[in-house]
């Protein structure tokens, strides 16, 4: 795995967008993947829930989600992994 400490060895022109893209992986964790939000019910959902295929889902990340005010879905629990 690599560590920011691995980032000293890189390019000068490449450490920052290295260091910076390792930071934001890192960072983002299991809110950084993508899922399907439902604006009508206010609900987001893993792109294979039923509901996804029955009504216009916009996909976003599951912190755009949530700053949106939408709720997980109890059914797929979009929130574990």
């Amino acid at each position: 795995m690599i560590g920011l400490q691995d980032c000293k060895q890189a390019p000068r022109g490449l450490l920052t967008v290295s260091c910076m893209l390792i930071g934001l992986a890192g960072c983002g964790g299991a809110h950084a993947h993508e899922v399907a939000a439902i604006e009508m019910t206010k609900t987001y959902h893993r792109q294979e829930c039923t509901p996804v295929h029955m009504a216009k889902a916009e996909e976003m990340t599951v912190n755009e989600a949530k700053a949106r005010n939408f709720k997980p879905c109890p059914i797929c629990k979009p929130d574990s992994e």
